[in-house]
Order: structure tokens, then sequence, then C-alpha cells
């Protein structure tokens, strides 16, 4: 068969190319994988020519999402130039004789050089994008007078993902007719121009004494502690693994990689994948930095010889100011190390001539001059804030003059500054404090913003090119707002996004709290911010008393207390918090997705936002009964779902993030209780990410469910719960809770549950229903006449990061394709195709033992609160202790009955308090977020003003808001008219006439 890639390894080859005009030789002088290349050296109009290759399918391709994102046939090739040459070669493919496609190349470019052209970006006669080619020929050209290059690992065509290649100054024509800058990862020769156009002015002693200060501040956020010792031999052996040898003329070694895994490897030819990650040299760069300043001078003329050759290899692999190595995407998460450890010695390559060459390749890598974009192109993006951010400010110091330092600093600052106070792009930090990537709200990488941007802001703080205080006051509202959805440290699983029930949090972020604490308020005049110091010393005070007493006795600040409820409207997401626990409830809707499954993540993870109510006490998932080993993905807390076997239950599809047609998933608040609501629906709805698709899954389940959060219980209502599957079961789960010991006992309206394993079915025992606890001393009082199936066994389940269907496993899973565990499990089962069920419980979180062995007795004297309505137009509940009536409004201009409040315009979740006769607050809220659609076909992820008439009976005045646009006393009652917004609580204050 002929070969797919080329990698010059025998002289036989040489027999299946032609050279007119030119020689061509295997050579070793440069090669990249395996031990050679073919050295083309012409005089005059000459061409090199093949036709001993073969193209490969789409099958064939190594694509990690295979058919979800377009992919089309693209040539993957290495060029070495020894010197730069004012010289162009053609490279084409021919059919029958006859040049059909090419593109051409400037040779004005010295060592390696990658490149990926897609066939359809080429002249001539090219394919639509993902159509497939057949070309016979492969012919490299040139008419220029005389020249040398070499050639090697030749891919002649390999499917790519249409997103990731990338132009560069050889390649420029590469998605000429794209928007680039909307890939921040892609570096753009715009971006370079604007470095080179800028203009600097003189600056003052000031502006030099704060730009030490920064640049200071910089260096030692690098210094590593005084323990780790200088261990010259383990920094050699590290060297020496890199396997690069500088023999005088260039510096030899594997080629250095960027996600090698992506382009199609033989081995029979290419010899064993022998290579350097550029992730991996930055390690071993950062190494030798860092012990650099501490080690003898016989050790440190060592470290230093090895970091100039492990610098000349860099740039001569082509990680050049221009390269773009045929692609970068994600660049960011692979090059932290290596700009640390050119930052941290960049007087040394001042020293030896090459400050200017590496800085060129990093402000390239990292776009640094987008910071110089006209303000109106800004564009939050967190992987941005993650990634390069940081490492945006340490490379403005890898100019050499002050002047340059001073302008790009200025620019810099006003560009976090804005891009922090961003709300209304398809990313960053949304008025209620969510983290919105992937078009959604995802702390998962909200934390790595979280992590970088504390340290730009401290940094940057109290000199003249601090944050701006819009900016500041944005961001800290979303870092503060993370330790309220997570508890203690931890975020649950409703929003983990593809990373569930992996004990991801904010622990992390300890260290980020000091520096933001520190860095003062976003006015700029205070020197401590209170709020982030009161969250610190409830979170991290007890273990750190130095600044403990500066926070607590110095400044007077106390921690804080997050007794509460809280909302998230831009992840359809409310927390109802007390003492030292906390309720999450998760749904989702039209806007708002219920999960991310991907490739090899997260492949049960369909149901973690069917109005799961997970309940976390201080020691966070695991201490809370939250494992994966065991796991049952179809359970979590709840949910509403089908209940299928896993190979069902993962999907076909690569990657799904499902939104449902359906706008209502919100959540209201009022006195630091709320009301939660949903309406899952799963027949029919959007992908959000990838392509604008349909999708919809089989079963068309369907209910109307909600959570009333009234003080330390949790009153859950569900309707017309319904589905077509009539295969599985459709159930509602009460909780899934891992044993620590098989001993657990917990307690029921039949009797205490000691054995195991062990299974039965609670009935109803008395008018006040049946109950149970589960081990980590819950109590749920069931209400509706709802049998309760109850188990205590050892499950069997899959590791996330398995895929049943495909076998895929992703490395991050260990191997681990089986999981076991022991659980007590309890569930209401609404049997097979239901056409109208529902249910009614209530939740008592994490009682104490007293309280669990006498649950009984409490749930027979609970009279606190009244159901007063659960049906297909609304769900009500009254709460004695408050006076306080919580709506859930699924239909809209309905009689809602014999209450103060009776019709609504739109869905909506209202809370209504009446103090007294004369005096009521109502915090009401519309859901629909009311994205605007761009010309995509995507949603553009901010909310637009929605109204909401409320009808009351009697008359009735309101205290003057903004959003309240028109109150109409008319008859017998009284319509409010508000503007909502956000899905945030509109609070009304009103008296009567």
């Amino acid at each position: 068969m002929k070969p797919a890639v080329e990698s010059f390894e025998y002289e036989k080859v040489l027999a299946e190319y032609k050279a007119e005009n030119s020689t061509i030789a295997i050579a070793n002088a440069h090669k990249r994988y395996g031990t050679s290349s073919l050295r083309w050296e012409w005089e005059g109009e000459s061409s090199l020519e093949t036709s001993n290759f073969r193209l490969l399918s789409l099958e064939e391709s190594p694509l990690a999402y295979g058919h979800h994102f377009p992919a089309s046939p693209t040539l993957q090739m290495s060029i070495y130039n020894e010197e730069p040459q004012n010289n162009t070669i053609s490279i084409s493919f021919k059919s029958n004789g006859i040049r059909k496609v090419w593109f051409d190349i400037a040779l004005s470019f010295k060592g390696w050089r990658r490149i990926w052209v897609p066939f359809y970006e080429m002249k001539g006669n090219p394919p639509k994008k993902t159509e497939a080619i057949d070309y016979d020929s492969f012919q490299i050209s040139t008419d220029s007078s005389k020249g040398s290059l070499f050639f090697d690992d030749i891919i002649f065509s390999q499917y790519q993902d249409d997103r990731h290649q990338y132009p560069d100054e050889i390649v420029p024509f590469i998605k000429s007719d794209s928007i680039l800058r909307t890939d921040l990862w892609m570096a753009l020769p715009s971006n370079k121009e604007h470095l080179k156009n800028v203009e600097v002015t003189p600056i003052s002693m000031a502006v030099r004494l704060d730009l030490k200060k920064i640049e200071a501040l910089l260096d030692q956020d690098l210094v590593i502690a005084e323990k780790y010792k200088v261990y010259i031999n383990t920094l050699r052996d590290l060297f020496q693994d890199l396997k690069i040898k500088d023999n005088g003329e260039t510096v030899l070694g594997p080629p250095l990689t960027f996600k090698e895994v992506e382009e199609y490897y033989d081995e029979s030819l290419q010899g064993p994948r022998v290579y350097n990650d550029v992730k991996d040299l930055g390690k071993v760069l950062k190494q030798l930095a860092n012990f650099y300043t501490r080690a003898n001078p016989t050790e440190q003329e060592e470290i230093k010889n090895m970091f100039l050759i492990g610098t000349k290899y860099f740039l001569d692999q082509g990680w050049q100011s221009g390269s773009s190595g045929g692609t970068r995407h994600h660049i960011g998460y692979n090059v932290r190390e290596i700009t640390e450890a050119f930052f941290s010695m960049r007087q040394l390559l001042y020293d030896n001539g090459l400050l200017n060459e590496v800085g060129a390749s990093l402000h390239w890598l990292f776009n640094e001059g987008m910071l110089l974009n006209d303000e109106s192109t800004f564009q939050v993006n967190i992987d941005y804030l993650n990634t390069q951010s940081y490492y945006h400010l340490m490379l403005i110091f890898l100019f050499e003059k002050q002047e340059m330092q001073a302008t790009m600093l200025t620019a810099y600052s006003k560009y976090i500054s804005l891009t922090l106070a961003q709300q209304k792009e398809s990313g960053g930090f949304k008025i209620d404090g969510t983290a919105w990537h992937h078009n959604g709200h995802y702390p998962a990488y909200g934390i790595g913003a979280f992590t970088s941007v504390p340290k730009v802001i401290g940094t940057l703080a109290k000199t003249r090119f601090r944050i701006a205080t819009e900016g500041h006051e944005n961001f800290k509202n979303a870092f503060l707002k993370s330790r309220i959805y997570s508890q203690f440290y931890e975020w649950g699983f409703g929003n983990a996004g593809r990373h569930p029930i992996e004990g991801n949090g904010i622990t992390p972020l300890k260290d980020q709290f000091l520096i933001m604490a520190y860095a003062g308020n976003p006015e700029g005049n205070e020197d401590i911010d209170k709020d982030v110091a009161a969250a610190y010393l409830r979170l991290w005070g007890k273990q750190d008393v130095m600044n403990t007493s500066i926070f607590a006795e110095v400044n007077g600040i106390q921690h804080e207390n997050l007794s509460g409820h809280y909302t998230l409207p831009y992840a359809a997401t409310a927390i109802h918090r007390r003492k030292d626990w906390a309720a999450i409830l998760k749904g989702y809707n039209t806007y708002v997705w219920a999960s991310e499954i991907y490739v090899n993540e997260n492949r049960y993870g369909r149901y973690p936002s069917n109005g799961t109510i997970q309940l976390l006490n201080s020691q966070g998932e695991k201490g809370s009964g939250f494992q994966q080993e065991g796991w049952d993905w179809n359970r979590y807390p709840g949910a509403t779902v089908i209940y299928l076997p896993f190979k069902e239950l993962e999907p076909k599809k690569p990657l799904v993030m499902f939104r449902s047609n359906e706008s209502f998933a919100g959540a209201t608040t009022l006195d630091n209780n709320g009301v939660f609501g949903m309406i899952l629906n799963e027949a029919k709805g959007t992908n959000a990410d990838g392509p604008e698709t349909k999708l919809g899954y089989p079963g068309k389940l369907m209910a109307k469910k909600s959570v009333f959060s009234f003080d330390d219980k949790l009153i859950c209502i569900g309707t017309n719960i319904s589905s077509i599957d009539k295969e599985n079961s459709t159930q509602t789960t009460l909780f899934q809770t891992f044993l620590t010991t098989i001993k657990a006992p917990f307690y029921t309206s039949s009797g205490t549950i000691k054995r195991f394993p062990f299974k039965t079915e609670l009935k109803q025992t008395s008018k006040s229903g049946s109950w149970l606890t589960d081990p980590y001393g819950n109590g749920y009082q069931i209400l509706s006449n709802s049998p309760i199936q109850i188990k205590k066994e050892q499950q069997q389940s899959y590791h996330n990061k398995y895929s049943i269907n495909t076998g895929s496993m992703n490395p991050k899973g260990k191997g681990i394709k089986e999981t076991e565990g022991n659980y007590a499990t309890a569930w209401l089962d609404h049997g097979v195709a239901p056409k109208n069920a529902s249910y009614q419980y209530v939740i008592y979180p994490f009682l104490d033992k007293d309280s669990q062995k006498n649950f009984g007795r409490k749930v027979q004297k609970e009279n606190s609160f009244k159901i007063e309505r659960a049906d297909s137009i609304a769900h009500i509940v009254f709460d004695k202790k408050s006076n306080t009536t919580g709506y859930v409004i699924f239909e809209s201009n309905q009689d809602l009955g014999n209450y103060l409040l009776k019709e609504v315009s739109g869905p909506a979740l209202v809370m209504l308090k009446e103090h007294t006769e004369t005096t009521v607050t109502i915090s009401a809220v519309q859901p629909d977020l009311n994205f605007p659609v761009g010309e995509n076909g995507k949603f553009k992820n901010y909310s637009r003003p929605v109204a909401l008439q409320l009808t009351l009976k009697g008359k009735w005045t309101a205290y003057p808001e903004d959003y309240i646009k028109k109150v109409d006393n008319y008859g017998k009652n009284t319509t409010i008219t508000l503007e909502c917004v956000d899905g945030l609580p509109r609070m009304i204050k009103l008296s009567s006439l």
C-alpha cells in the first residue's frame, strides 16, 4: 500500500520522486520524526514530484470528536530552511497530469515550519469544505534561481477539524474569509503589526517606579521556596532526556510538538514516535530557571549553557514570531512554564542576544498586540483569563525599553478592565455572578480565571495601572459567588459540566482570596476588601492565625454568615443555605444546558439537572455521601428520570449539551427563603455546542417540578409527569448515598433498617404519610400516596470517563472502566409510560441524632406549612412561620384561586409575604431570560427585558422602583406591571389604599 505519510527514512524512497533540474538526497543535518529528511537543491526552474502516496479517509483520521465538528482533507508537512531566501515555492496536486490545486510559500524564514493547509483553501479548483478529494500526483516547484530546502513528515491528506488549521506568515491565506479574532488562540499578523507600529511617549519617574514595583512582584511570584536545593545531576538528567544537542551550527533534537496526537502517524514508516512536547520543554527550562540564581558559579555556568541550548532549540523548531506550526489551538494551557522560564531568565537572554527574538516569539504566540486593538473588538473569554491574562502582563517586561512597557501596560490595564466588566458577551461573568464558558455557567473553567485574575488585580493594585472599578467589581461579584454555589468548598454535580462527582471546588483558591482581600476594594480607597476578607475568615480563618489576626483583630472584620437563599438565573440554580449545610437545586431550560457530555467524559451525564437536589454538609461531596465508585448515574437525588440501562443512558453523539425548548426554570427569594421551579421536557431541544442542531430524547419525559425552601425544610412537588417509554420506568430519586459501613442504619416509618443487602417497598402507614432518613441524617416525609422503593446493596457502575458503546477511555480515568460501591438508595417509582404522575415530599436536611431517631414524631407534629395547590397550572405552598405564600406558576392568565395573588400574565415564580393586612412584600421573577438570537442561529448569551403583570385582590399602591412600569387600580383588583430581566427577583413593597 502506498504511504499516507512520508518521513524519508530510506534511500529507496528517492526512486519514487522525480526531480527536474534539481537533486534530492536523504539527509540528517535536519530532521523531525525518524532519523532523516529529504534535502532538495535546485537551480533555476525546477520541480519535485511523486505519485507514491494515498489520501486518508475520514474514518482513518484521528479526530477527537469524530463527525461532530466539520472536518476537511488537509495537507500537513514540515519544511526546514537554513537561511532566509528571497524565493518562493509552489505546492500542488494534480490529476492525470493537470494541476488542480496549489498554493505558494515565501521562503523568508529560518528553521523548521510545520503547515496545515486544507484543500478547500488552495488556489485553482478547490473542493468544498468537508468534500473528499482524489488526486494522483504531488508536486513542489519553483522558478527561482537557486536554493535548497529540507522536507519531512508529509501527510498528503488527513481530515482535520476545520476550526484548527491556522494561518501564519508563510500561509497567510488560511481562513482569510473569517473573522479571525473570534478564535483567541490564533496568532494574527495584524496583532504583530500593532506592536511594530505602536507609538511610545516619554514617561515620568513615578511611572518608572510603578513599572519596577510591578516587575518585582512578578519576579517574586515565581520564586520557589528556600527549602528546594540545587541538585545539578537531576537538572542534567532532565535536560539530557530532551535528547537535544548543539553541534555548533544548529540544535538537533526530536520535533518540538504541540498536540501531536492530532496528526496521523505510521510507526512502520517513521519509526518510534519520539518527540518533545512544548509543555515538557517548558517544564525543564522552568526548573533550570528556578535554580539558576541559587546555584554555585560552576553549576550556574552549566545551567546557563543548558538553558541557552534549549532556547535555541525552541526557536529552531519553528516556535518563532510569525509561525503557527499548523495549529496551536488552546495553546495557553501548554506554554505556561516556558513563558515563566523565559521571563525569569530575561537578563540571560538579553546578555546573549536572544531576548528580542524570544520576546517576539511569545508576543506572537500570545497575541500581545491584541491589547492595542480598538476597544469595540474586546471580548471577555474565560479561557483567556485562565491561560493568557497573567502572561500578557508578564510578557510586557520582555520589551527592553520602559517606555514601551508603560505603553503596553496602559493598554493592558484598559483591556482587562473593560473585558472583566462585560456582562453581555457569549462568555465571562454575568450579573448574577455565574462564570460563562461553553455557552453556560461552568465553574471548572471559572476557577482558572479565579486563579489568574486575582494575581493581575493584586499586582496592579495601588499603582497607576490598577484595574478600573467596574471591571474589578464585576469580577469580585463572580469570584465571591463561587463560595455561594460551593459547599464547603465543592460546587457539586449540578454545575460540574463534564466533571461529575470528582471533588471539584474552590479549595485551590485560598491564596487568591487573600490576594483579592489585600488588593483593596474595587473603588481603590480601602487597603483591605472587607467582603473578601470576611469570606476568607469563614473558609480558612481557623487554619490561618496570622491573617485572621490582621483581618479580625486589627481591622475588626468578622467571618461571614451565609445562611439564606441565593439564585443563579444564568445557571438555572438556587442554593438554600442554613448553618453549615447547603441544598443546591438545579434545572435547565432553553438557555441553560443540562450538562456537558464529552467524547470520553461524563458519558452517562444526562440527568444531573433534572430538578436535582444535592444536600451537602461541611464535609463536601464525599462527606455527604456522593462518590463516583458504584454511583448509579440514573439516580441523582431529586431528579425525575427514565431509568435506563447504562448502554442506553450513554448518548450516541460524542458531545451533548442538551437545552430543552422550555424557557421556564428559575427561582426567587424573599427573607432568606426561596422558591425554585422548572418545566422538565426532554422531547425537543438543541445542542449548545458545535453546529446548531435539534436534539431530543425518545422517551419524551416531561414534568413540572418545584422546591419551596422555607427555613430548615425543602417542600418538593412534581406534577404532570409523563413519558412514552414503554420498557423503562419513570422515577424520582429521593437519595443515593455511599455507605462508609454496611451497618449504617437508617430509620423509616416501618422500622430501622440495618441489614445489608436489603430491599423493600415502604408504604404509607398513617395520615402523616410515610417517612425515612438516609444514613447522613437527612429526613424525608412523603406526603403523596407514592410507595417508596428502598435498597441497601453493592452497586456496579462505570467510570464517567469510559464509554461502553465505543470502548474509549480518557487517560484521566487511569484505566478504571468499571466501579463498585455500597449504597443506600430510595426513590419513587411512577411506573412505565406514566401519563400524569405526581409526588409530594419534604426534606429536612442534616438532622441531629435525636431528630433522626424521633423523626416520626417530628413529622406527625409538622404543621408549619400547607400545600395549597399542585396541578398543571401552579404549585402553591403557604409557610405559616414567615406568613409567606410561594407560587410556581406554569400557566399564564389563569385564576389561581382564592388568594391575594389572583393571576399573572406569564409563567412566574412569586413569593408574597403579608406583614399586616395593609402591608405586603412581593418577590417576583419572570424566568424567561429572553436571549436574542444571532445571525448564525445561536443565542447571544444575555438577557433582554420581559414584562410581567401581577393581578392582586384589592387596591394597593407600590413603593416606587424603576422596574415598576405601571400600577393600575380597577374595580376590586390591582394590576402591577413589572419589567423583568436577567431572571433576578423584583422586590415590591405594597400598601393598601
